[in-house]
């Protein structure tokens, strides 16, 4: 993968979706997946997946505080190894 403005002249695939009305668009930093505990063993994309498929959330806040919580667990006491950053929209009315 290649962040996005890295390269002006590199092509993005994208999609589409017909309505994200009560849908939650996440976005988040490789700080989110790649946080390691104490064994260096990151979070990673399996696990984010999961936690967001198995997980009910009312609100977008939801999202983010209980993302924040278990990448905290994750961690056990490591420090930070980047930054974290995650934003969550949730669109109720169109």
């Amino acid at each position: 993968m290649t962040p996005i403005g890295l390269f002006p002249s590199l092509e993005y695939e994208g999609e589409e979706i017909a309505s994200i009305k009560g849908r939650p668009l996440f976005i988040y930093t490789d700080g989110l997946n790649e946080a390691e505990n104490p064994q260096h063993e990151q979070f990673g994309d399996d696990r984010l997946l999961e936690f967001l498929r198995n997980t009910h959330f009312d609100t977008a806040q939801q999202v983010i505080e209980a993302l924040k919580a278990e990448v905290e667990n994750h961690r056990n006491g490591a420090e930070p190894n980047d930054d974290l950053t995650m934003m969550c929209l949730k669109v109720e009315r169109l």
